[in-house]
């Protein structure tokens, strides 16, 4: 059984392994933004780095999470180009 869907001829396995990387890549890049924005005491208690009377931004974690952020959206780029290349397709 192929994993070829009927419709546009791509893999359907690989669509969807980029769309999921894709979300996880969205919550990364808010994740980072909300290291950016918020100080570490008014952190949201499900982020680490939660510090009482610091008034200060938590600054690398935010990098390494739009860090992560891009290397995720560079992973669905390419499972989606990837992906999107059928046997059929590259014969041709």
């Amino acid at each position: 059984m192929s994993s070829i869907s009927a419709s546009g001829g791509k893999r359907s396995g690989t669509t969807a392994l980029a769309v999921v990387v894709g979300i996880v890549a969205v919550l990364a890049a808010v994740v980072g933004i909300i290291y950016f924005m918020k100080t570490s005491e008014s952190l949201p208690s499900f982020l680490p780095g939660r510090r009482p009377h610091n008034t200060g931004h938590d600054t690398v974690k935010g990098i390494a999470a739009i860090v992560v952020a891009v290397a995720l959206f560079v992973v669905a780029g390419v499972a989606l180009v990837r992906g999107g290349k059928t046997k059929a397709s590259a014969d041709a």
